[in-house]
């Protein structure tokens, strides 16, 4: 038998110019259609890449708008804080604090408020001794007062004023309490168009209209949004773009959420400013498919009517070949374009087409490489030639990054794929790129080399909490107490780990949603060397873009026994000291008053037989001299050991020191002391009687005031203690650091020590105010009591665990 293939029996069966009418006709079909398919591709990538790049630039302006919020918030809770350290306000003298707000630069049409949940007390945007407004019902005044008290700084939902009926918002600090009385707070209320037009004044996206919404999506300075924008915006979602409206009317939205006020920032665009670039490539493609088809048509009847000449088909085959010629040279165009080096090759290794990049990089001139031999043109390599060899004889795909042979010292990455002539070739240059990923590379072990050089606990969060990465000293006490988790906690949630834990497991929530940029607290755990005391620093921060968390375990143990030794060395002292007065106190109470009182009495006897003028005026000045040494011993011995301290506790010891002081110097004095100061230990009351009684003795001797205000408080951090008086004050003495105040304020300064306090003072030519604070853990973490039992599971776990 023949061996003879369907195909070719076929073809032998056609008259000759049929079949070249049809193949050429099939291969100007497939030419027009692959050419109608890669400008179809072109168009639509073409399309949506500018349709990507319109969302992207809303979605930067969306989150410039939102930064603009934050930081238009922060520069105005910077204001406040700096009022907030007013002596004024400390002094609680609102007549000139409120002065000293009206002085005070702010934005057009915006007042401060000072206010309580009871009531506003002072309003700048109130005539001077006007009724005051009211706090606003919505929300309740102490549900803002304690969300105020957890944030610190916070600015309000989009509010309308009872004073003007203008939309506002403000920014509110809190300001603690003072003894006494309720928390109070410092607000800010400005304009809603100024924090609008601030954001509007910094972003600007063509084609983009950015909104600033409140916490309830209430825009600023603008209409209300439609209903289905604002569905869209109540998720939780920090970011993103989506799509609202029906027909003419749809919009396209890109938002992003402050996560510090709380705001979110809108831009708003019509859909059809997105979906144009698609319609206009849609429009293109129809209209060369159809300059295509009619090409077509038109084509295969002229064909058709012209298959018997073979010198027209042989013309047409021309003009084929005259097409593909074209197609191939914008081929090549692309090729030449590109920044890779590309070349293919026959099954003979010879060259059949090669780009100007790989022409450059072999360092040839620019001329016709085609038909030459690749060997003889470039040479060999043993690496290069076997990745050729897979491709051509074996028709197996390589890539991998090989050493250059015309560059020593660099290396390109080398692809080569086969194809049904032999095969095509790209390559490039990667030494820059491999590079800068070693330079990465090299850093993180650096940064990772630092972390395990640290003798504390260290390890890094993500924004969910999910640890990431630890250090050699997390790894080793995981280890060393018995953590069997091979991974030492790593793709582990450490909220979970501090579950069982309620105020660490707080504040580290808190951490997380970003109401507090840091964490601090101190912690016992137990191990099998023993119960050791742990100290965890937890700081929230950005990196790339995404939210970051660095928590610190560090050991604090020979730390705490040094101060708790320390602070019971201090406590002997204190009390020994009080003993050896308490004994002063009553010797010279009970021996050498009865002495002065008794030379007093035989002084009287005398008197009688003294006659002459000048005998008289001796005894009345001794009379005179007895009774003034009378009167200081009795104040010495009652400075020494004030019996009212162990009678009528802290509170009232103040009080009746005062009272005294007062009678003795007219000098007014106000006292404000909370009751439940007669709570705390008796070497702490016994400091603080001693500081109080030290500062009113420098306002007698020093200050030339005409009142004193003494204010003794506790807050949630510890008790303050504040002497404010209206003198000339003592700056020059301050700074030129000449103690005209004898030993006592370093006195003080050495007693707060002995309980972890500080004392500052703050003095003007209108008065100075000592502020002496002592923490809770002076009196009871450090020093006194033991620290708390607690703390995460890693990397401090207890034994028993």
């Amino acid at each position: 038998m023949h061996d003879v293939s369907p195909i070719g029996l076929h073809a032998r069966l056609l008259p000759r110019p049929q079949r070249i009418a049809h193949w050429v006709n099939g291969a100007v079909t497939g030419t027009a259609l692959m050419s109608f398919l890669v400008a179809a591709v072109v168009l639509l990538w073409q399309a949506q890449h500018e349709r990507h790049d319109l969302i992207h630039r809303g979605l930067a302006a969306a989150a410039a708008a939102a930064v603009m919020v934050e930081r238009e918030t922060q520069a105005l809770g910077n204001t406040l804080r700096g009022l907030s350290r007013s002596p004024l306000l400390e002094a609680d003298d609102l007549a000139s604090f409120r002065r000293q707000l009206a002085a005070t630069p702010r934005p057009e049409g915006s007042r401060f408020i000072l206010w309580t949940a009871r009531g506003q007390l002072l309003n700048t945007g109130v005539p001077a001794g006007a009724p005051m407004p009211p706090v606003p019902d919505e929300p309740g005044a102490e549900e803002r007062m304690a969300r105020l008290r957890q944030a610190g700084l916070l600015l309000s939902e989009r509010l309308r004023s009872p004073v003007d009926g203008r939309w506002i918002v403000a920014v509110s600090l809190w300001l603690g309490h003072p003894a006494d009385g309720p928390d109070r707070a410092l607000t800010l209320v400005v304009p809603e168009e100024h924090l609008a037009a601030a954001v509007q004044d910094a972003v600007a996206a063509d084609g983009w209209r950015t909104l600033i919404l409140d916490r309830r999506l209430q825009p600023l300075a603008g209409p209300a949004l439609p209903p289905d924008v604002v569905e869209r915006l109540s998720g939780r979602e920090p970011g993103g773009h989506f799509t609202a409206g029906a027909g003419d009317g749809r919009t396209i939205g890109a938002f992003s959420r402050s996560g510090a006020s709380g705001y979110t920032a809108l831009a708003l665009a019509p859909a059809a400013l997105a979906e144009g670039p698609v319609r206009q490539a849609l429009h293109r493609i129809a209209l060369a498919g159809s300059v295509l088809l009619l090409f077509g048509i038109a084509s295969a009847a002229a064909l058709m009517r012209r298959v018997g000449p073979v010198d027209a088909l042989r013309a047409d085959a021309a003009a084929t070949r005259g097409e593909l010629a074209a197609a191939n040279a914008r081929l090549n165009a692309i090729l030449e374009s590109v920044s890779d080096c590309h070349f293919t090759l026959d099954r003979s290794y010879r060259i059949t087409n090669v780009n100007a990049a790989a022409m450059r990089w072999w360092g040839l001139p620019r001329g016709p490489a085609s038909g030459w031999s690749y060997f003889a043109l470039v040479g060999h390599d043993a690496a290069i030639d076997e990745a050729l060899k897979q491709a051509i004889e074996h028709r197996r795909e390589f890539r991998g990054e090989l050493p250059s042979l015309y560059h020593p010292g660099r290396t390109i990455d080398y692809r080569v794929y086969p194809s049904a002539e032999g095969a095509s070739i790209f390559f490039s240059d990667v030494t820059e790129r491999n590079a800068a990923l070693l330079a990465i590379r090299e850093e993180r072990e650096l940064l990772q080399s630092s972390l395990d050089a640290l003798s504390a606990h260290v390890a890094f969060l993500d924004e969910r909490g999910t640890i990431l990465a630890v250090n050699a000293a997390w790894r080793r006490f995981a280890r060393d107490n018995g953590l069997g988790d091979p991974a030492h906690g790593i793709g582990a949630s450490y909220l979970a780990a501090c579950a069982a834990e309620a105020p660490i497991l707080r504040g580290m929530e808190a951490l997380i949603a970003g109401t507090d940029a840091q964490f601090r607290t101190v912690y016992r755990c137990d191990s099998p060397e023993g119960r050791r005391w742990f100290q965890l620093r937890a700081n929230r921060f950005l990196a790339g873009g995404k939210v970051r968390i660095i928590v610190a375990h560090e050991d604090i143990t020979d730390v705490i026994d040094a101060r708790v030794a320390m602070g019971e060395m201090s406590e002997r002292l204190l009390t020994l000291q009080e003993e050896e007065r308490q004994r002063i106190a009553a010797e010279l109470h009970d021996s050498t008053a009865q002495h002065l009182v008794a030379a007093g009495l035989h002084l009287m006897q005398v008197d009688p037989f003294v006659e002459r003028s000048a005998g008289k005026r001796i005894i009345d000045e001794i009379d005179r001299s007895l009774e003034t040494a009378l009167k200081e011993l009795r104040v010495f011995t009652y400075l020494m050991h004030p019996r009212e301290l162990a009678t009528e506790g802290l509170a009232g010891a103040v009080r009746s020191f005062a009272a005294g002081f007062s009678d003795r110097t007219a000098l007014p004095v106000a006292v404000r002391v909370a009751e439940r100061i007669d709570g705390l230990p008796l070497d702490l009351q016994r400091t603080l009687l001693r500081l109080a009684q030290e500062a009113l003795t420098n306002v007698h001797r020093h200050a030339g005031a005409s009142r004193v205000v003494v204010a003794l408080r506790m807050t949630s951090g510890g008790v303050i203690l504040c002497i404010g008086d209206d003198g000339r004050g003592m700056r020059r003495a301050l700074s030129s650091g000449h103690q005209t105040l004898g030993v006592g304020i370093p006195g003080m300064r050495i007693r707060l020590h002995q309980f972890g306090g500080s004392l500052r003072i703050r003095s003007s030519r209108r008065g100075t105010v000592v502020r002496a604070f002592v923490p809770h853990e002076g009196w009871t973490v450090i020093g006194r009591d033991a620290p708390r039992e607690t703390g995460p599971a890693w990397p401090a776990r207890r034994a028993e665990d």
